[in-house]
């Protein structure tokens, strides 16, 4: 009876082990994600099970569990190892807006790839992004494909943020806009309180309005703000389909839970088959 109760207890030792290392591991150094959709075809494929490096930014934690009750979730984030680059593809929550509030959902996460680190300037040109007047960001053979598109577009495909009489921005023809920086102060003018005005009520979580195209916060006039965060521009490598930055504007690096290594299994949505040629394939 002694050995079943010791060999009992070295099993149930052994799982609780391995159930805290997973745990550590799911909190500190990996996360995956199925992918359902094609927005980032071809990079990543529907059906592709993608394994996230936290430890490349650091691993992101809540600060406590309001956010339960529907408060705003709180993040901090442990030291990475590196910073992301410009054409890393990563994974980050959707924002939503809840009772006129932008802020993290918490339950819906996207790949989408970063064309625009904070302090950078970004513009589509006829279709081609520019970063600090550079190209080369992101899928280029879509972005060609854009260039010469003349021909009609679905609903809600080409008009694109901040959504204004003023700007009137789309997918070929967008910006300047500028990434704001953690401690970078921007002037907020008449033209653009609208490319940051819910940056702005996000960092402060309190509540913003327009009054003859002037932003306040309460009742008080914003002339100029310092941005408290890190804010980043990313897109989809399929231009056509993918709801990314061109639409919901500029995403705080709170949002971002890691960088995208690699393909770790692969299943065809239609036929559930493996697709072997993409079983391990790094993402680049």
């Amino acid at each position: 009876m002694k050995k079943v109760i010791k060999s009992i207890f070295q099993y149930v030792g052994a799982i609780l082990l391995a159930i805290v290392i997973a745990a550590l591991l799911r909190f500190f150094i990996v996360d995956f994600y199925s992918i359902p959709s094609d927005s980032m075809y071809p990079t990543i494929e529907p059906g592709d099970f993608i394994v996230v490096n936290k430890l490349y930014m650091g691993a992101r934690f809540y600060k406590n569990f309001d956010f339960l009750d529907g408060s705003h979730p709180e993040t901090v984030r442990v030291s990475g190892f590196a910073s992301l680059k410009r054409n890393d593809v990563i994974v980050f929550n959707f924002p939503t807006h809840t009772n006129g509030r932008w802020d993290m959902d918490l339950g819906t996460f996207y790949v989408k790839r970063c064309i625009a680190l904070p302090g950078d300037t970004l513009s589509i040109i006829k279709g081609i992004n520019h970063v600090n007047g550079k190209t080369g960001f992101g899928n280029m053979e879509e972005q060609q494909r854009l260039h010469h598109y003349h021909g009609e577009y679905a609903p809600g495909i080409y008009n694109a943020y901040p959504f204004d009489y003023w700007h009137r921005w789309n997918i070929q023809d967008f910006g300047p806009l500028y990434l704001p920086a953690a401690g970078t102060t921007i002037l907020i003018d008449t033209l653009n309180f609208s490319l940051y005005r819910h940056l702005i009520a996000y960092e402060t979580q309190i509540p913003v309005h327009v009054q003859q195209r002037q932003l306040y916060i309460r009742d008080s006039l914003v002339r100029e703000y310092t941005f408290q965060k890190n804010w980043y521009f990313v897109a989809g490598d399929q231009v056509f389909n993918s709801r990314d930055s061109r639409y919901i504007g500029p995403i705080p690096e709170d949002f971002i839970v890691g960088k995208a290594s690699f393909v770790l299994t692969s299943k065809d949505p239609h036929t559930k088959d493996y697709v072997w040629r993409r079983f391990f394939k790094k993402i680049k």
